[in-house]
């Protein structure tokens, strides 16, 4: 909300309900986004939509190897606040993070491999809600946790993507993992520099495609 609002009086517009059918390349540069509502040009393009990135490069013949990996989380009202977490912690037999978020707390974690499968289980579902009733007794209110699942856009050797394509004015901002939140920032500052063709903050190379040639 807030953040979107903030980028939007920079200048930037959202685009909400639109779905993506190709991306057309001309003379070995992007012309234009063909979306459902109408096409898009610009002078150059960011591939940034995490584990669906791979689907709409592969036309183009870029094999981007990041592959979703499916999380779980549960969200709790807190119900006594001297009894819930007051930093983020690990759970770390069942591999679960626990956190506070204001007047909820928030547990995540699993990695299942289902491919697209957005579908919740419930015994996933079971297990991280029992981790935060487990260390947390008291602190929240069980019978309203909400369940939310999501797909990880993960890299077979764990960096993300961020970089140009063999495509001009194409580039990638791409599978983040579980650290898309925490990248972000840095991530879209090197992208911006190297869309500008200036100097960079750190040495891209590690983080190109082309590290899987």
């Amino acid at each position: 909300g807030a953040l979107a609002r903030q980028a939007e009086a920079d200048g930037v517009e959202f685009r909400w309900n639109t779905a993506i059918r190709r991306i057309v390349v001309d003379g070995g540069r992007v012309n234009r986004v063909e979306t459902d509502q109408g096409d898009v040009t610009a002078d150059a393009f960011v591939i940034a939509l995490g584990s669906y990135s791979p689907a709409l490069l592969r036309p183009l013949g870029i094999l981007l190897p990041v592959y979703p990996v499916k999380g779980y989380s549960v969200t709790i009202p807190i119900s006594d606040a001297a009894g819930a977490p007051v930093s983020t912690i690990m759970d770390e037999t069942h591999k679960v993070a626990i956190t506070r978020l204001g007047d909820r707390i928030r547990a995540a974690g699993t990695a299942e491999l289902t491919g697209f499968d957005l579908r919740l289980t419930d015994s996933r579902c079971r297990m991280i809600a029992h981790v935060v009733s487990d260390l947390f007794p008291a602190g929240g209110d069980s019978a309203r946790a909400e369940f939310w699942t999501g797909l990880r856009p993960m890299t077979p050797d764990g960096p993300p993507v961020v970089g140009r394509t063999a495509i001009a004015n194409l580039y990638l901002n791409t599978g983040h993992g579980t650290l898309g939140w925490t990248m972000a920032c840095g991530s879209g500052r090197l992208i911006s520099e190297i869309l500008s063709g200036g100097a960079t903050s750190i040495d891209p190379g590690g983080l190109s495609l082309d590290r899987y040639a």
